[in-house]
């Protein structure tokens, strides 16, 4: 999915799903609306059935744990779904486990449903071949589920990788935000040269602003990052005093533009 102004348009009304489930070869049962429900719209719109009908089931496997993921191949990519409850500082562990394997992100999507139940994929590189070892692939996804339990500190095993791969640092990036009404958050786009472990850093520090991600769509083009998220505090938009956390907290990684509110959000509001 790339960043669009549509990104937080969520499904709210169950005669949507049905539609989209009329166009299935196989019957669900009634727990499927409940988990599309808040989903962006765009989510029934772009992914393809079939994967739709996988994160389904995915997410039937949740039950009590705290995370429920699947690892494999896409093409010269790799994918991780990842589904569990929404808590703080998720995204940021998420992207930082995958990092800490030496994993080079290059698109993510990130929501949640209106339960509550989130909803990430990852799309990364595999430059080292890790993950080719069955062993090494199920070492990661319990490490995983201990970082996002919080239960990992991320921080030093990414210095160390930072450090091994003698990358430039994370810096110099453009950060424009704006408060989006109609969707009761705030819409922050980031540009910038790809890094590696960029993803975690830039997250992170939207988190310890108090800010939370709503949604996010990641892109990677030509070693250019084209990142959008959404984020929220106590369900509402940052606001100027948000907003001035957020950019307190970027100091030396971005610089950071405000701007109005979204004008397209704006009109969406009024129903132009």
């Amino acid at each position: 999915m790339e960043p669009s102004a549509g990104l937080g348009i969520p499904i709210t009304d169950p005669a949507e799903v049905a539609d989209f489930v009329r166009g299935l070869p196989l019957a669900m049962d009634p727990g499927f609306t409940r988990f599309v429900l808040g989903f962006p719209r765009r989510y029934l719109e772009e992914t393809p059935r079939a994967e739709v009908v996988k994160h389904y089931a995915l997410a039937g496997s949740l039950g009590a744990k705290p995370v429920i993921s699947s690892l494999a191949r896409a093409e010269l990519l790799w994918k991780l779904c990842v589904i569990t409850r929404d808590r703080r500082f998720l995204f940021s562990r998420i992207a930082g486990a995958l990092s800490c394997f030496g994993m080079d992100i290059v698109a993510a999507e990130a929501f949640a449903n209106a339960s509550a139940v989130v909803l990430d994929t990852f799309r990364f590189r595999d430059d080292e071949r890790r993950f080719e070892d069955d062993a090494l692939r199920r070492r990661f996804q319990v490490f995983l589920e201990e970082a996002v339990e919080g239960k990992v500190d991320l921080a030093p095993l990414l210095k160390e990788r930072l450090e091994a791969k003698g990358r430039p640092p994370v810096s110099g990036f453009e950060v424009e935000m704006e408060d989006a009404p109609s969707l009761h958050a705030t819409r922050l786009r980031l540009q910038g040269p790809d890094r590696f472990g960029l993803l975690y850093l830039f997250s992170r520090r939207l988190s310890e602003a108090g800010a939370d991600i709503a949604l996010a769509a990641i892109e990677t083009d030509s070693g250019r990052v084209r990142d959008e998220f959404l984020l929220t505090r106590d369900g509402h938009a940052l606001g100027v005093e948000g907003g001035a956390d957020v950019e307190r907290a970027l100091v030396g990684l971005a610089t950071v533009t405000p701007r109005g509110p979204d004008p397209d959000a704006v009109r969406g509001r009024s129903g132009a």
